[in-house]
């Protein structure tokens, strides 16, 4: 008995040993099989070879702020009432044009007084003079004590110089006079008449706001190396996208009402920019720089304040070395995906620079020939074969 339950026992563990054994096999032997799967899979996705392209770049500014270097509130100089307004909301002035009349009644009659008073100095004046010129004779004599010439040539003096305090009030008086005339301190476009006729104001007082909005400017910060590639002076064309801006409407809202010119397209209007001025200079190192831009408003659509997706076009086409958008992995537009020498899927890190919306420009990173993806690669790994196909230039 003894024999037969070793045996039965013997068997059973040489079947358990045997069953671990078989599974052991199918283990690997699928585990070879997937390997050898994956190592035959080929994943299908699209590229598009490096290359030079033409590209007409824009930059779009999520928030550009448009400020008037021509821009200034005329101020009353003097106190007076407003007898006479001469211009006109959005009529246009220049320089020393009077906008209106004020008239202080008092300064007519100081003035009057004033020459009242430099008649009477006159005569003493007059008198003083010609003591002061006998005494100098008679003194050469020694006709006269010195007391008496000293006392003679101090009243001179002291009335010239009543006569010379009188004239500067005079003159003072004239020139507030002539203040009451209140004239436009630029050329410009009346955008605001603060006070009417009949108002009494006093001097600082704001009477009317006077802008040239012909020129508009705005800041932008850019880096170093695409600052290098701007040229003062050169126009670019530059377009406000309204359906997501301040703009809306038909036309352009207007806060100080500035008149409209002729010629206008309203949201469809193309500006001409450029820029003037580059800080620090590009002869500096600096790593960011301030770049200043002049818009051409002549057709008077723009006024100061902020806008919204404010995009600047290069008029020309420039050739560069370009990857379509779609290459790149990331929003910052700093890495792509690309095919390796050995047919697999790789990640390269790339500095960029101008784009026209469909192609960017490369930097650095890639050179001519190499093969970007521009299929969807999240969740795909490097080093997975590809299966390309490549897209049309």
């Amino acid at each position: 008995m003894k024999t037969y339950f070793y045996l039965g026992v013997g068997i059973i563990i040489m079947v358990i040993v045997g069953l671990l054994g078989y599974g052991v096999y199918l283990n690997q032997r699928g585990e070879n099989e997937i390997e050898q799967r994956m190592e035959n899979l080929r994943l299908p996705l699209n590229g598009a070879v490096v290359q030079e392209r033409e590209i007409q770049p824009y930059v779009e500014l999520e928030l550009a702020n448009f400020y008037c270097d021509d821009m200034a509130d005329v101020i009353a100089r003097e106190n007076g009432r407003i007898t006479q307004v001469f211009v006109e909301k959005h009529g246009m002035v220049t320089a020393g044009k009077p906008i209106l009349q004020l008239v202080d009644e008092d300064i007519p009659l100081k003035i009057k007084q004033a020459d009242s008073d430099i008649m009477e100095a006159e005569a003493q004046l007059l008198k003083a003079r010609n003591s002061y010129n006998r005494y100098s004779q008679l003194v050469e004599y020694h006709a006269i004590s010195l007391e008496k010439y000293d006392e003679a040539a101090a009243a001179y003096k002291a009335a010239q110089a009543r006569m010379d305090n009188l004239t500067a009030q005079r003159e003072q008086l004239l020139m507030r006079q002539s203040r009451q005339m209140v004239m436009s301190s630029i050329d410009g476009e009346v955008l605001r008449l603060y006070q009417s006729e009949g108002a009494y104001v006093t001097a600082g007082t704001p009477v009317a706001l006077v802008g040239d909005f012909s020129k508009l400017y705005f800041t932008s910060p850019v880096v170093d190396e695409q600052a290098k590639r701007m040229v003062i002076g050169q126009p670019v064309s530059l377009t406000i996208d309204a359906g997501t801006s301040v703009l809306g409407g038909e036309a352009l809202p207007k806060p100080y009402g500035a008149n409209y010119s002729v010629g206008n397209m309203g949201e469809d209007q193309i500006f001409s920019a450029m820029v003037i001025k580059i800080t620090p200079d590009l002869a500096e190192p600096a790593t960011v720089r301030q770049v200043i831009w002049q818009v051409d408003n002549r057709v008077g659509l723009l006024e100061p304040g902020t806008y919204r997706k404010v995009r600047l076009h290069a008029n020309a086409a420039r050739k560069c070395l370009a990857v379509p958008v779609a290459a790149f992995t990331d929003e910052s537009h700093e890495r792509v995906a690309v095919v390796e020498s050995d047919g697999s899927l790789g990640f390269r890190d790339v500095k960029t620079g101008i784009t026209n919306g469909t192609y960017i420009e490369i930097i650095s990173g890639l050179q001519a020939g190499d093969i970007v993806i521009t299929s969807d690669t999240e969740g795909v790994t490097a080093g997975t074969e590809v299966e390309l196909t490549l897209e049309e230039n």
